[in-house]
C-alpha cells in the first residue's frame, strides 16, 4: 500500500501539534472569543472547505464553553453551515464534547490566539480539511454568518436538545483533549 505524501505532511502537523502541546494547566476560559476563517485548505485539494466563517466561544460556567460555528461552503454558498459543540476544563486540559466529534480535531496557540481545525473527511479520496481561525474583535456584519450563528445558539439552548441529549454538564468529555499549542 502506497501512502499519499500530501496525507503524511497533514497528519505529521497534526502529531508534532500533539507532541509540542504542554502538560501546564491550561483553562476551558482561555478558548473565550470570536474568531475569523483565515485559511480552510483540503489535501487532496477540493472545494470542501470554506469561503467565510466564524467562531464564537462563550463561557457557560467555571467548566464549560460552547463553540458556536458559522460558516459558508465553497462548493454550496447558499447550504446550512453552521454547527455547536461543547467543551469541558478538567484535570489540567479542555477536552471536546465526545459526541459526533471523532472526525476531527481542535488546536489552540494561547500566543496567537488562533484555533485550528482539522477534520477528516469520508469521501473515497480520504480528505482532509485544516480550517484556521485567527481572533477578531470586529463585529460579524455578514448577513449569512450573522444568521447562521443565531440559528445555533438557539440550538444550544433548544428544550427539545436538552431534553433528547441531556444537559451539557452530564456529556462525555473523554476522548477529544483539544490540544494547546505552547501554552
Amino acid at each position: 500500500m502506497q501512502i499519499n505524501p500530501h496525507y503524511l505532511s497533514i497528519f505529521a502537523a497534526a502529531l508534532a501539534f500533539s507532541s509540542a502541546a504542554s502538560a501546564a494547566q491550561v483553562s476551558v476560559g482561555a478558548l473565550e472569543g470570536e474568531y475569523d476563517l483565515a485559511t480552510s485548505n483540503t489535501v487532496p485539494a477540493s472545494n470542501w472547505g470554506y469561503t467565510k466563517g466564524r467562531i464564537s466561544v462563550r463561557k457557560l460556567d467555571d467548566q464549560h464553553v460552547v463553540i458556536l460555528m458559522a460558516c459558508g461552503w465553497k462548493r454550496e454558498p447558499k447550504a446550512q453551515c453552521s454547527d455547536f459543540y461543547f467543551a469541558q476544563g478538567r484535570d489540567g486540559g479542555v477536552y471536546l464534547q465526545d459526541m459526533n466529534t471523532d472526525w476531527m480535531r481542535l488546536y489552540f496557540d494561547p500566543a496567537s490566539r488562533k484555533l485550528t481545525i482539522i477534520s477528516r473527511g469520508f469521501d473515497a479520496k480520504g480528505s482532509v480539511r485544516r480550517d484556521v481561525f485567527a481572533p477578531t474583535t470586529a463585529p460579524l456584519t455578514d448577513p449569512d454568518l450573522v444568521r447562521r450563528l443565531k440559528r445555533e445558539e438557539k440550538l444550544y439552548k433548544d428544550k427539545e436538545n436538552v431534553r433528547v441529549f441531556g444537559p451539557y454538564t452530564r456529556w462525555e468529555y473523554k476522548n477529544n483533549r483539544i490540544e494547546f499549542q505552547n501554552p
